[in-house]
């Protein structure tokens, strides 16, 4: 019996499938660290990572080391989360008309500017309220200018078949970048002063703006570029589709009123995170110190086990470039996510690590796998309006989440708060579960 021969064409087309996938397997998550302008920009950013949590570390313990006390230190943190907050969206309509990389660059050279004043003033001796809170301010909202810039950089710099692997890497390297900063930055403010780890916050900024400088080369959002991801917005996911012309001219509402995506991505972002910004700040730390009588060690090593599951996960995620319908498998992820918040407060102190580190390695896959669609279906002349929108719906709710926690907790502990979370997180993948248009991602 002889065997059809397919044509020389038909065996390329296959080899080279064979080849890319074998490439993708050996290459993975290290594929992107071979492009010099991601090089640049993931040197950049870890540093910088690195210089916000000796940040974390020193502004606490001058507030409270300077006579001030608690409340004062909530006054200055909300003074800056809040116009943080509400600069999202002004960073989205920025990044888009700018370009990503101009705008990160000038909220780093502001940024670096504010840090270093205010290191100045804590080494000169106690600075006063007033002063802390007029640094805190502008701090935030260039840190909320600059942050839908950092999504929307990324396809400037990689192709759409290395976003995956990018954003693996960058969510690994900012969870070890964390871990590491906030040992070293104890050190630095135990060992000499808050003003020290100030400056070198400082420093890490200076840094981050020349690796943005260095960045070379065409960036591919060219207009070709612009209308081959329109196209693949109305072919591939979208059964409300979107008609891109030859000239791009499509606009950010309307790509808004079109795009079941984007409105389902919204509401799922939102709904997710109503309870989430209460657990971690409120609920694990009460539940710490309460009915785990774990102490302030032991609320430390909850975190760790977070942030090493969330490493662990990026890198997992890096590997699974190829899986099929990745919008189901996020979606999916947060279902099973919510089961290992519901089982924190119980199995003593292990029980919260090993529930803190599963919850990790879910949350880490599913922000890996959501952000890269993003980035892969939206016209990167609307990305950062469009992930302004989606992290302003993560974060608007976390004012909201903290008080009502509070609430809660003060009056019925904080073991309750475990389910309720629970139930938003899955009710809001559950409901992205029964969108087509999602699950066909």
């Amino acid at each position: 019996m002889s065997m059809p021969i397919e044509p020389p064409d038909a065996i390329q087309q296959d080899n080279a499938a064979a080849n890319l996938k074998k490439g993708a397997f050996a290459g993975g998550i290290l594929a992107p660290l071979k492009v010099r302008n991601f090089q640049l920009l993931f040197g950049g950013q870890m540093i910088s990572t690195i210089g916000d949590a000796f940040y974390a570390v020193a502004l606490p313990w001058l507030v409270l080391t300077s006579g001030g006390n608690p409340q004062e230190l909530g006054i200055i943190l909300s003074a800056y989360g809040v116009p943080r907050l509400l600069s999202i969206l002004i960073g989205g309509i920025l990044s888009d008309r700018f370009r990503p990389r101009r705008v990160m660059l000038v909220a780093d050279a502001v940024r670096a500017v504010l840090v270093g004043i205010l290191a100045f003033l804590a080494l000169q001796g106690h600075p006063t309220f007033w002063q802390l809170l007029a640094v805190a301010i502008p701090l935030g909202i260039f840190e909320g200018v600059f942050l839908p810039a950092t999504f929307s950089m990324l396809p400037e710099v990689l192709e759409k078949e290395q976003l995956q692997a990018g954003n693996a890497l960058n969510t690994t390297t900012t969870q070890l970048a964390s871990l590491i900063g906030s040992s070293l930055g104890g050190i630095v403010v135990s060992v000499l002063k808050s003003g020290v780890a100030l400056a070198l916050d400082a420093f890490s900024f200076v840094v981050s703006a020349v690796s943005l400088l260095l960045i070379r080369g065409k960036s591919p959002s060219g207009s070709a570029e612009i209308i081959t991801a329109a196209s693949e917005l109305t072919a591939s996911a979208e059964t409300t589709t979107i008609e891109a012309t030859q000239e791009a001219t499509i606009t950010f509402w309307q790509l808004v009123r079109a795009s079941r995506v984007i409105q389902v991505a919204f509401l799922v972002a939102l709904f997710a995170n109503l309870a989430f910004g209460g657990l971690i700040e409120v609920a694990i730390p009460t539940l710490a110190h309460g009915p785990l009588a774990a102490g302030a060690s032991g609320f430390g090593l909850i975190l760790a086990g977070y942030g090493a599951g969330a490493f662990a996960g990026g890198i997992v995620a890096g590997m699974l470039s190829n899986i099929p319908h990745r919008g189901t498998f996020a979606l999916l992820m947060g279902v099973l996510q919510a089961v290992f918040i519901v089982l924190i407060p119980y199995g003593g102190l292990a029980g919260a690590v090993a529930s803190m580190a599963a919850m990790g390695i879910c949350n880490s896959l599913t922000n890996v796998f959501f952000i890269t669609i993003i980035q892969q279906i939206i016209p990167n002349h609307l990305l950062g309006r469009v992930m302004s929108v989606i992290m302003f719906a993560s974060l608007g709710s976390y004012p909201l989440s903290v008080a009502v926690t509070g609430v809660i907790v003060a009056h019925y502990g904080a073991t309750i708060m475990f389910p309720i979370t629970g139930a938003f997180l899955s009710a809001a993948a559950i409901f992205g579960l029964l969108q087509k248009e999602l699950r066909e991602l």
